[in-house]
């Protein structure tokens, strides 16, 4: 690390510290924020639930409701892998949102929410690069999950580890404009751990789990296309903790990324200090099978996280500046050997030019 860039650090590090004394943030508030009635197709407000049983069982469910120029729409995310070996999701990803099949509810804020989904579902399977192809009709389905938790929230812009971020910001040049540009596309991210207890009922049966989970809420600007590239790793293991990993590339923070996370373990968040992904994760512009990442967090544990994937469910975004795809994926992990089921979420800019690991402006 050159002269300069520990300068720039040290700078961000102070700048940081005063910022973060004058964060409040009301974690009960935040689950009741919802879509304003101005928004419009930049504005998003989403929820989202993954969880995974023993027995083979796995779902993520996400609904991001975003403003629209005929009305708010609903972006849809739902697949279900069952233990017996099959997989479905969600036919159609975009509905106005007073037609959406999926519905989520606040409950008690903090304790209990419901997500739902009533709707068509088509039966896929892994094909190339085990990125889901239908292989049969449409049919109806019926989802219903209660999340509950006795925990807090980890909230992406109080609890990333100020040293992770410092490092992402000054590894590049401040130019002017720099600063307007981190807040293009602010939002509020919440993720926490939990237990979910759900049914999914397709073709004349029923698949039930009551296992941990995770959930995760997201509100604020996000317009797709701005983003060059995320990295996701998250997963439940064996020994009853859970553990995050992210990597995300924009424009003006493109040459190691911000990266944030933690592991959840007897009831604490602790923090993600730094973490590394193959180089080849964010260039490709297709998810990788599988593959191994390194990470470092504040309760001085140092991990190597590897993960296999199953099956990935694709969704793809178009907005006035651009097209984003996304692979979700259902995944194996271990992390130091211990045993997990989880996702990996990797998503890439269309604009290929955008997936180098040089600044790009747009």
């Amino acid at each position: 690390m050159g002269l300069k860039t520990k300068l720039k650090q040290a700078i961000m590090k102070s700048v940081m510290k005063k910022r973060k004394v004058k964060q409040v943030f009301d974690e009960a508030e935040s689950e009741l924020v919802g879509l304003p009635d101005n928004a419009d197709e930049t504005v998003n407000n989403s929820d989202y639930v993954k969880a995974h049983d023993k027995d083979g069982n796995a779902f993520f469910l996400r609904l991001g409701r975003r403003g629209g120029k005929d009305g708010p729409v609903a972006e849809i995310w739902f697949g279900f892998c069952t233990g017996d070996g099959k997989a479905f999701m969600n036919s159609r990803q975009i509905y106005n949102l007073a037609d959406s099949p999926a519905v989520t509810e606040c409950i008690t804020p903090l304790k209990e929410w419901k997500f739902n989904f009533k709707g068509k579902v088509v039966p896929v399977k892994p094909g190339e690069k085990r990125i889901a192809i239908p292989c049969g009709e449409e049919i109806d389905a019926e989802f219903e999950c209660v999340f509950t938790s006795q925990n807090g929230l980890f909230e992406m812009a109080r609890d990333t580890h100020i040293d992770s971020y410092c490092r992402g910001i000054a590894a590049e040049k401040w130019v002017k404009g720099f600063s307007d540009e981190l807040k293009k596309n602010h939002q509020t991210r919440t993720e926490q751990i939990g237990h979910a207890i759900c049914k999914f009922k397709v073709n004349g049966n029923t698949y039930s789990m009551d296992t941990p989970a995770l959930r995760d809420r997201a509100f604020g600007r996000r317009l797709w296309s701005y983003m060059n590239h995320y990295s996701w790793l998250v997963g439940h293991l064996d020994d009853g903790s859970y553990f995050n990993a992210v990597m995300v590339r924009y424009p003006s923070v493109n040459v190691i990324g911000l990266k944030t996370g933690y592991i959840f373990k007897d009831g604490k968040y602790h923090n993600l200090i730094d973490a590394e992904f193959p180089v080849h994760f964010t260039t490709d512009g297709s998810a990788p099978i599988k593959g191994v990442a390194n990470a470092e967090y504040s309760n001085d544990t140092s991990a190597k996280i590897e993960f296999e994937t199953r099956i990935y469910f694709p969704y793809q975004f178009y907005d006035a500046e651009g097209g984003y795809d996304v692979f979700e994926g259902v995944t194996t992990h271990t992390f130091n050997g211990i045993k997990g089921y989880g996702i990996a979420e990797f998503s890439y800019n269309q604009d290929k030019s955008r997936l180098n690991t040089e600044r790009q402006r747009v």
